[in-house]
């Protein structure tokens, strides 16, 4: 009898835990980060839009919400409450974003990947080009991810090279690391004019 078992495995090179140890420009690393960020992009942007419809008492349509522009406008609270929650979702994404990808200089190319296959989404869903104030609302929602995905990544790239290790021990214990008002070291000043 054959086995189905054997042909349902996923290959070695192909499991998570071996994409993430390849080379950061490696196609089917890339591919998954990019799968993996959309996934979180539409995961919390559900989970804020239910929450605030279950807070505010309105009807769940989550997928008009999600994938539709019909909604988004500047002239109501209706469509200013789910742009600012566009907003959020953008900025909850940062944490990912900095997590998932963790390199500043692919900050920009995924900010504005998740973007460009949310609008190829929307525009397909609906089949039309989507409102202006929808494309307003993703400007600056791919500004956000952008701009503070690349500042939190490159953040905690320096932290990891420059500010590993700078405060030593021995300065700790001399009192020059001290935040203890009881140990009053003085601070020896040098003359640098009137040395011989």
């Amino acid at each position: 009898m054959v086995s189905l078992r054997r042909y349902m495995r996923v290959p070695k090179e192909l499991r998570p835990s071996e994409l993430f140890k390849q080379d950061s420009l490696s196609p089917s690393k890339i591919a998954l980060q990019i799968v993996l960020l959309q996934v979180f992009y539409y995961a919390t942007a559900s989970i804020l839009f239910y929450g605030w419809a279950k807070l505010v008492g309105h009807g769940i349509e989550m997928e008009d919400w999600l994938f539709s522009s019909k909604y988004i406008e500047f002239t109501n609270g209706y469509g200013l409450s789910l742009s600012l929650l566009w907003l959020v979702d953008s900025l909850i994404c940062v944490i990912f974003l900095t997590v998932i990808v963790g390199r500043s200089k692919l900050a920009w190319d995924f900010g504005i990947t998740v973007h460009a296959i949310n609008l190829i989404v929307v525009w397909t869903y609906t089949g039309a080009l989507p409102s202006f104030s929808w494309l307003v609302l993703q400007v600056f929602s791919s500004l956000i991810l952008i701009f503070l995905g690349t500042w939190t990544s490159r953040w905690k790239e320096l932290k990891d090279t420059f500010f590993e290790g700078m405060v030593e021990a021995s300065d700790i214990s001399t009192g020059l690391g001290s935040l203890d008002p009881s140990q009053n070291n003085p601070i020896e000043l040098k003359d640098l004019e009137n040395q011989s």
